[in-house]
């Protein structure tokens, strides 16, 4: 047995000749091609690895082995095994960043900042999050079969949930634990068919083995076009001026000291890059596809101009590097309130005691109230709630007279320790700049992982902000009291 990071998931083929963990592509795969004709992906049946004939493959008798989910059609009298993890990696596992986001609650909206469907036209905000090298039509087409399709977005979402259902049932509260023991994943297929697979395969007798699904016929996108922005992709604008280079004296040659360990550590990205194909999707009606480029880039066509390196502390001492995969997080996307819908009340799991809080206030108090709830900036952890609930915040405007005052609530749905935020205006504010203030403060929020940013609370100057601390076994009565006497 041996152990690889998850982020390998798309490169590893059941079959395939791997040497020193390197991808070997002077031996042939194991097995053969052959179509496959299914009226639909979701009428197989789920078995585990102990099912499959000896023939086929054997695990030695091995529970994290044989323990492993296989989807087992009949046609024609013809047994066709289709281990789950195949069925994962082929539908949805086309890259390192969608292994990692497939792992993660809701992880494939992390990628993108809005997605408007309209009059048959999709219209996707991709963010930093998704690599520019995947920002191109076929993977764009991909994401958007995933993001639009309900069946294939209940597919996705349906891998992270088993697997963490299953972790809660056997771990409790520790369900982290489970994982170094291997959980078998499973997946709700999408609704595809009829369609045609293409795959390599062996065979004993009447019992097929699917080693790999090179390809799927007949997927659909209910969709005639497709328009998306990335913020990499610029519009190129010629300028006078010398191109200038930075000569460096390094070499890819250069050694690297390894501390994975290190927090300072840098990602190695100079490790060898293994890409093999995906598989090939056969879209029915192709839409056509579109690239929106919204920011513009000057670039200069003089002669070359070298600039002097810039030196360092670290210039001629190995570089620090580490084999542990980067997160990202930090520079969350900005929301724009204008443009941004506020979700029904019901999916703001985790507010229920407060929206009693405030329909109690404003008949204590005899003041208009209006609110809305909306779901946090993706980015970081602190946007999705330890079940996978994504975390949301009420905001609550308070009119006394002819002042406005405004409430932000964070949701807690797991007892998460954050204040209540109310913001008093000074002077006479603008609309557009309270969404200005609201939108710093929950940016500050995510990236600061679930509390307050000072800096961000000290910086606005026309607007006064007072915490309000959450205790516990609070009744309603006496929280709207307090609350009340803030305002």
């Amino acid at each position: 047995m041996v152990s690889y990071p998850w982020g390998t998931f798309p490169v590893l083929r059941l079959g395939q000749m791997y040497r020193d963990g390197v991808f070997h592509s002077a031996t042939l795969a194991k097995g053969h091609p052959e179509t496959i004709q299914l009226p639909d992906l979701r009428q197989g049946q789920v078995v585990i690895g102990f099912d499959l004939p000896s023939s086929l493959m054997f695990f030695q008798k091995r529970p994290e082995l044989g323990l492993q989910r296989v989807v087992k059609y009949t046609i024609n009298s013809i047994e066709y095994f289709i281990p789950v993890m195949e069925w994962i990696r082929c539908l949805f596992v086309k890259n390192r960043t969608l292994a990692y986001l497939l792992l993660q609650p809701h992880g494939i909206d992390l990628l993108v900042d809005n997605v408007v469907a309209r009059n048959g036209t999709l219209f996707i905000g991709f963010n930093r999050r998704l690599p520019e090298k995947l920002a191109r039509p076929n993977e764009v087409l991909h994401l958007a079969w995933v993001l639009t399709v309900q069946g294939a977005r209940g597919s996705w979402d349906s891998v992270y949930s088993s697997l963490f259902r299953k972790a809660v049932a056997k771990g409790g509260k520790h369900p982290l634990d489970q994982f170094q023991y291997g959980i078998p994943l499973d997946i709700n297929l999408p609704p595809v068919g009829p369609c045609e697979l293409t795959v390599r395969c062996i065979r004993s007798k009447n019992q097929v083995l699917v080693l790999e699904v090179l390809g799927i016929s007949n997927m659909q996108v209910p969709l005639r076009k497709i328009v998306y922005s990335h913020p990499a992709l610029k519009k190129q604008v010629s300028v006078a001026g010398d191109k200038k280079i930075i000569p460096t004296n390094k070499s890819k040659d250069n050694d690297y000291e390894l501390n994975p360990k290190s927090e300072n550590a840098k990602e190695d990205v100079h490790q060898d890059v293994m890409e093999l194909p995906a598989t090939v999707f056969g879209f029915v009606q192709k839409p056509k596809i579109e690239v929106d480029r919204k920011d513009v880039q000057s670039v200069n066509t003089g002669g070359d101009s070298l600039i002097p390196g810039r030196g360092g502390k670290l210039v001629g001492s190995n570089q620090i590097v580490s084999t542990e995969d980067s997160i990202f997080g930090g520079d969350t996307p900005p929301i724009e309130f204008s443009s941004m819908q506020a979700i029904p009340t019901s999916e703001g799991i985790g507010l229920e005691e407060f929206f009693h809080v405030i329909k109690m206030l404003a008949e204590m108090y005899q003041v208009k109230v209006h609110m809305s709830v909306v779901p946090l900036p993706p980015g970081r952890r602190f946007s999705i709630c330890s079940n996978g609930v994504r975390r949301t915040c009420a905001i609550v405007q308070v009119s006394i007279g002819v002042k406005q005052k405004y409430i932000l609530e964070i949701a807690r749905p797991d007892g998460w320790s954050i204040s209540t935020l109310i913001l008093d205006p000074i002077n006479q504010t603008s609309m557009e700049n309270i969404e200005y203030y609201i939108k710093g403060l929950l940016e500050g929020l995510v990236n600061k992982s679930g509390h307050w940013d000072k800096e961000v609370l000290n910086e606005f100057r026309e607007i006064a902000i007072h915490k309000l601390k959450h205790y516990k076994n609070a009744n309603i009565k006496r929280a709207v009291i307090r609350l009340g006497n803030k305002l």
